[in-house]
């Protein structure tokens, strides 16, 4: 298995269906909503926690998506959060529940994402996409190393 971490711009097309749990917090309910996962009026701000947003325990409520083999994704942002200057790990990986490692995508029709085509999946859901790299869609100073890796 080799490691792809991908850029802002690089395209993957879904070689087997993709399920994630899409976690209901404000940048994700447009998403949500085109899918009809959720009705139209709902309330980012109540509507999303376990428990009101200022319990101690409050969680965000997800819904999971299954997104088509052939869809194709653009990743639009790439977000590891680390958790001081001088600790060099993030908290997120030694407290379930606690995890803000995320990859922002654009879910693409055309060469356009959809309007409301863009939203954020935890990093451990990234981990199980099964997907075909669109090499056209690398940064040009990187196509001759991405293809190095995938032919060694």
């Amino acid at each position: 298995m080799k490691l792809f971490i991908p850029a802002c711009g690089d395209r993957v097309t879904l070689t087997k269906s993709w399920a994630f749990d899409l976690y209901l917090e404000r940048r994700n309910v447009k998403f949500a909503q085109s899918l009809k996962l959720i009705p139209e009026k709902f309330d980012p701000w109540n509507d999303c926690w376990t428990t009101p947003p200022w319990g101690y325990r409050s969680a965000l409520k997800s819904v999971t998506v299954i997104l088509p083999k052939g869809s194709v994704l653009e990743c639009d942002r790439v977000y590891i959060r680390v958790r001081s200057r001088i600790t060099t790990f993030s908290k997120s990986a030694l407290e379930t529940g606690n995890d803000y490692d995320s990859i922002t995508w654009k879910l693409l029709k055309g060469e356009k994402a959809t309007r409301a085509g863009r939203f954020w999946a935890k990093l451990p859901d990234c981990y199980s996409i099964e997907y075909s790299l669109q090499e056209d869609s690398l940064y040009r100073d990187r196509v001759k190393l991405v293809k190095l890796v995938q032919e060694s």
